[in-house]
């Protein structure tokens, strides 16, 4: 066993200490969870000297790619030792074979940017630093999800440190039971992932679309768009967004075959119909365009400045899954709880909200058993999402987002795992991987048997 940390190595006292070693949820204490060190690993020897060094020291270790964790467990590991891989970026595009060999670290705007330049795309999500080895392993519900399926259903191969420090890959032919449950079964269960390698889709130009409607429209925005996400062209994935400031928006991108791209307005029309938006937008543009678009970047300038971990980033989030339309009474209950949301303090980062993605398309066509990810099969993935910025506005924000989640569990049941949620109750791996747990708990004692990556809701060996 290696004696010795390799890669970027900071400990306390360093330049850069304190923001190695914090993460995207501000609201948790990084000063009381303080790790012995953080290792911004440049290749997957510094990881495997990482995991071997731990175990030889008996300390705890965490996996961390964007910093997303929405609890910090990646981040939050008191003496232990953090394994960042953000620095492990590279893309290699193998254009004829139509695959691309990806860093485990890298954020999905860089991800975009890099693919394009071969004309290629992945599912993504919408958080231009969300980081790729959390994503993939949770399964990862993205912006084209319809048309491509999930973002764990295009790894063909998976590149990754075990408990030991050993170096193994985890694909159709190699560790078969690796492979089912690093696609869906979360990430920092079973090991390190330090690449990944994608089977990706030759998209030039898409079309995008938003439409921002009435408050008092809410009832029958959400009731069309329900009905009409799920069973429009499989080519479109949209989102529709409920904000306690009166927003209501339906966002989204149309990813078909070049030819079929002058359908965009016949398959957003019926969006206009009764309730009429206020305001809309429908463009055809390139797909690297339209993801800085989502990304929230200018879409001219490939320039970009983002403050990746804003300190102002207090929020309590948690999930849910539908599997079928919300009905009337549902939309009732989400109108009710929006229009209740607890008075604040200070303005914060951006209004809490409801946001609900539309399922359905390619991601149902995979079988529920072929991969870990339980919910593939959501009508719609559900997310709520409260946040303040004064400090006496925090517990009243994180009751209002647990308890609006607890009235709608009658239309809305589970969670998603890329969404880590501490107030699931004692049942929380059932809601996250369903009838998969014990098949998870098998596939954890056979490669993970001491439960040496562990965090509060990592999945146990099997007794």
């Amino acid at each position: 066993m290696s004696n010795l940390l390799t890669g970027r190595v900071i400990y306390p006292g360093d330049p850069g200490w304190d923001a190695a070693r914090h993460g995207f949820a501000a609201r948790f204490d990084y000063d009381e969870n303080a790790p012995q060190a953080v290792v911004f690993a440049q290749n997957r020897d510094d990881v495997s000297n990482a995991v071997r060094w731990a175990r030889a020291k008996g300390v705890n270790l965490r996996a961390r790619s964007g910093r997303h964790s929405y609890q910090a467990y990646s981040s939050l590991t008191k003496n232990g030792l953090i394994v960042d891989l953000s620095e492990m970026d590279s893309v290699s595009v193998d254009s004829h074979r139509q695959t691309a060999k990806v860093g485990a670290g890298i954020a999905m705007l860089t991800l975009s940017e890099k693919l394009s330049d071969s004309g290629f795309v992945l599912p993504m999500v919408t958080g231009p630093t969300v980081g790729l080895g959390g994503l993939v392993q949770g399964g990862g519900f993205g912006i084209t999800s319809r048309r491509f399926g999930l973002m764990c259903d295009n790894v063909t191969n998976f590149e990754i440190v075990n408990a030991n420090g050993d170096i193994m890959e985890a694909n159709a032919h190699h560790n078969e039971d690796l492979f089912w449950a690093l696609r869906g079964g979360g990430g920092g269960n079973f090991g390190i992932v330090t690449q990944f390698e994608f089977n990706v889709q030759p998209v030039t130009m898409v079309g995008i679309f938003n439409l921002n409607y009435q408050w008092s429209d809410f009832t029958d925005v959400v009731k069309k768009w329900q009905e009409w996400s799920f069973q429009s062209d499989p080519a479109v994935t949209s989102l529709l967004s409920l904000h306690v400031d009166g927003t209501v928006r339906i966002e989204g991108q149309f990813t078909p075959e070049l030819q079929d791209l002058p359908k965009l307005g016949s398959i957003i029309a019926p969006l206009l119909e009764a309730p009429s938006p206020i305001s809309m937008q429908a463009l055809v543009v390139p797909a690297l365009a339209a993801a800085r678009m989502t990304f929230g970047v200018d879409p001219t300038a490939p320039e970009w400045a983002i403050r990746i971990h804003s300190d102002n980033q207090l929020f309590k989030s948690c999930s849910a899954v539908a599997l079928e339309p919300i009905p009337d009474e549902g939309i009732a209950v989400m109108k009710q709880w929006l229009e209740s949301v607890p008075p604040l303090s200070a303005t914060p980062s951006q209004p809490s909200m409801i946001q609900l993605l539309g399922g359905g398309g390619k991601s149902h066509e995979v079988p529920v058993d072929a991969t870990a990810v339980y919910w593939r099969n959501a009508y719609l993935v559900v997310q709520y999402d409260g946040y303040w910025t004064a400090p006496q506005d925090a517990q009243p924000t994180i009751d209002w987002v647990v308890n609006m989640r607890k009235a709608m569990l009658p239309y809305a049941h589970g969670a998603y795992v890329n969404y880590h949620d501490d107030q699931l109750g004692d049942n929380w791996l059932e809601q996250y991987y369903g009838t998969h747990v014990d098949r998870l708990r098998q596939i954890k004692k056979k490669h993970d048997p001491t439960n040496f990556f562990n965090f509060p809701q990592s999945i146990p060996p099997a007794v």
